[in-house]
């Protein structure tokens, strides 16, 4: 009997122990299920960060859309989904487990996805009034924080910073950074307006040293969780007639337009080392391609979401399941997301006056609109810095990293 009992525990331990190592190593699932009428395709990979991507289906009603949040890898999260057509919307609000709302209402108008926050709240007034009763409240996918000025030209909207997000943003001497603490971080002892060979990537912001007069050896280097500064130095003297073609993860690429060299600065290892010599030039889109020295010259750059699916636009951006397109119009650039398996289905997401400004950091997308820094999520557009500044020079860029 005692000899069954120890069995039986260690074959409990065992079961155990091998379920715990399948959740660990799990990867995600793609599952389909129904919720009421609807049809629902629900995909979970892991390695994105507790991503889970949706697809409703009902009748000739299709949407799409994605939320961050961790169910410790479960499946089958949407418990209820609240339906209701109105004139020439159809609008749609998942419930998720645990009576969670953890996206905005959507309604789909001539395959256009609109968040109810922008649209006219008087013509959805009978859908919003229904969604009461699952605590739904519109208000809460509005920005109503307060701003605080922090010097004459800046202000922060504190109330709106994220967890474990890190921004950085340039100033004339060095950077201001915004994260766990307040920083202020000088970099040069006199005012540099314009630092063209400057860059931010992963947690690291990089310029050349401005100090010199044409050429120059030394890049610092700051890291903008914590403000730590280092310099790495090249063995060459560099041009200031140069450009940051762009970067891969850490390391950084540089164009000397002199030389006719480029350059790969790996923050990692601290080092400057020739890339490639004018005969065998590279630029990246997605994967290394060849360049001619003419493109390079004419300061080619990087472009690591190339995709050429979808044409007619300012710039289309692939990233993960989705196109991010940009549609030009008057002074600014109105941004909606696509799927990839169904492009003609756009939701609106904002605009930006900065093609340049755009950060994608899994389900949050930081951007420049006017002299202001913001960025969209699944609960909407958020101000995070506004900079007067930007309104005489908008080369002053800003970096973001989530740890």
């Amino acid at each position: 009997m005692k000899y069954l009992f120890k069995t039986l525990i260690i074959f409990t331990v065992a079961f155990l122990a091998l379920k715990f190592i399948f959740f660990l190593f799990d990867t995600g699932h793609t599952v389909n299920y129904n919720v009421g009428n609807f049809k629902v395709t629900e995909e979970l990979k892991t390695k994105d960060n507790n991503n889970y991507y949706f697809e409703l289906e009902h009748e000739n009603f299709k949407i799409n859309f994605q939320i961050n949040h961790n169910y410790n890898k479960a499946e089958k999260v949407i418990d209820e989904i609240e339906y209701k057509n109105i004139d020439d919307y159809q609008c749609i609000l998942p419930i998720f487990k645990n009576n969670q709302i953890l996206t905005d209402a959507m309604c789909l108008n001539d395959n256009n996805i609109i968040y109810a926050h922008d649209l006219d709240k008087d013509k959805i007034s009978s859908f919003l009034k229904e969604l009461k009763k699952y605590g739904y409240d519109i208000n809460n996918y509005n920005d109503d924080a307060s701003e605080v000025k922090i010097s004459n030209t800046q202000s922060i909207y504190k109330d709106n910073f994220l967890e474990n997000h890190y921004i950085a943003m340039e100033t004339y001497k060095g950077l201001n950074l915004f994260g766990a603490t307040e920083n202020n971080v000088k970099i040069f002892e006199d005012d540099v307006y314009t630092k063209p060979i400057s860059f931010f990537t992963d947690r690291y912001y990089i310029v050349a040293d401005y100090t010199d007069e044409y050429t120059f050896k030394n890049f610092h280097v700051i890291n903008i969780i914590n403000g730590n500064k280092t310099d790495i130095r090249s063995y060459d003297d560099i041009s200031f007639d140069s450009y940051i073609e762009g970067a891969i993860g850490s390391d950084i690429y540089l164009f000397d337009k002199d030389a006719s060299k480029q350059y790969k600065i790996s923050i990692e290892n601290e080092s400057v080392e020739e890339f490639h010599d004018k005969n065998h030039l590279q630029t990246y889109n997605g994967k290394w391609e060849d360049m001619s020295l003419s493109e390079a010259l004419n300061e080619i750059k990087f472009n690591n979401y190339y995709t050429d699916d979808i044409k007619g636009y300012a710039k289309v951006d692939k990233v993960g399941k989705y196109y991010y397109i940009y549609e030009k119009q008057n002074n600014h650039y109105n941004v909606y997301r696509a799927d990839i398996q169904n492009k003609k289905i756009k939701t609106y997401l904002f605009q930006t006056t900065d093609l340049d400004s755009v950060i994608y950091l899994d389900d949050t997308i930081y951007y420049i609109n006017g002299n202001t820094f913001n960025y969209y999520n699944n609960f909407g557009n958020r101000k995070v810095i506004k900079n007067t500044e930007l309104e005489f020079n908008p080369d002053l860029s800003f970096g973001v990293y989530k740890r």
